[in-house]
């Protein structure tokens, strides 16, 4: 069976039963910024020079052999520069906001979304996504990735505004959060025709250690809805990544719509597994500074403890439990991937 195949048998799953196959399907979320760095080039200079960037991510997954790869991975800050705010580019890191795009909400409807499409970089990383396609695509699943709605809301306007402006004026807010939802969806849905079979949204804002249940139930979850429901139409499945502990707010994910949860490592897989009762694949959860410092047996053995704590069911995936530091030595990454490659007795 294809790596492909083996992550599409996932998202169709729909039940925790043990799986019939001896392999777990294993693969990194996003890593866009790390597979650059194996070769010595920034986010910045594949930009530049997007015709680099798809022979280095097909390059380094033939070394590691993720069942899934994610061209534009670690760009998701450009939009907030497309639309007036500052960034900065790390030289050996994903990209910083320095100042948001909007000083007032009422600003957010003066914001263009056809500046996304007319934007060289943006084209950039479309055809990056095309070529990984072209060259990959038959044998692993090709995605890509984004902040999610309320992400994008905190980059546009600041976190700490955004945070008060839940309490204070929630009307704005709700507006703002329409806004993004658009934005979000104007970048992705392009990706899918680009040849991205399975979109990513990452939520790190959205955080059970940074809102509250109540505040997420109102301010995330209809909006994050609303953008699976669109890339599902569009042929395309979703991930959502929200990281820290979202345990309390786990029985609310089947109604957003997604189909695969990739979880924080703060967050018990076999819980995750309880709650979501099938409806959902889940994907997760080493910790990515495990992966970054620990001995490649050390790795091995985390990775068959999520294994385990997972069921080895017919709807897990194998990945770490957010995007991995840029510094992660090759061969901890092909230790923690090769785990998922082992018969399954081996493991359970």
């Amino acid at each position: 069976m294809l790596p492909k195949d083996r992550i599409l048998q996932v998202l169709q799953a729909k039940n925790t039963l043990p799986s019939e196959h001896p392999r777990v399907p294993a693969a990194l979320l996003s890593g866009g910024t790390w597979a650059f760095r194996q070769q010595g080039l920034t986010l910045l200079e594949v930009l530049e020079k997007p015709e680099l960037g798809a022979p280095v991510i097909v390059e380094i997954n033939q070394l590691i052999q993720s069942d899934i790869v994610w061209p534009g991975s670690g760009y998701h800050n450009l939009l907030v520069h497309i639309f007036g705010g500052e960034i900065k580019f790390r030289p050996q890191g994903n990209i910083d906001v320095l100042q948001p795009a909007l000083a007032k909400v009422a600003a957010v409807d003066l914001l263009d979304l056809g500046q996304i499409d007319k934007h060289e970089w943006i084209r950039a990383i479309r055809s990056i996504i095309t070529q990984v396609q072209l060259q990959t695509g038959s044998s692993v699943l090709v995605g890509t990735s984004s902040w999610g709605p309320f992400t994008l809301a905190g980059q546009f306007y600041g976190v700490e505004k955004l945070m008060r402006g839940m309490v204070k004026d929630k009307q704005a807010i709700h507006a703002l959060m329409a806004v993004m939802t658009e934005i979000c969806l104007a970048y992705l849905v392009p990706a899918i025709d680009e040849g991205a079979d399975i979109i990513s949204v990452a939520e790190p804002t959205a955080s059970g250690d940074l809102i509250s249940l109540r505040h997420f139930e109102e301010f995330v979850a209809p909006y994050i809805g609303r953008v699976a429901q669109q890339l599902r139409q569009r042929g395309a499945f979703s991930t959502l990544h929200i990281c820290g502990n979202i345990k309390d707010r786990l029985y609310l994910v089947p109604a957003m719509h997604i189909d695969l949860l990739s979880l924080d490592y703060k967050v018990d897989l076999g819980l995750a597994q309880r709650v979501l009762a099938g409806k959902v694949a889940v994907a997760g959860n080493v910790n990515p500074v495990l992966l970054k410092d620990a001995a490649p047996g050390e790795i091995t053995q985390a990775a068959r403890r999520c294994i385990r704590q997972a069921g080895q069911a017919a709807n897990y995936i194998l990945m770490p439990g957010c995007d991995i530091p840029p510094s992660v030595p090759l061969g901890n990454v092909q230790a923690f991937l090769q785990a998922g490659r082992e018969v399954a007795d081996e493991v359970l």
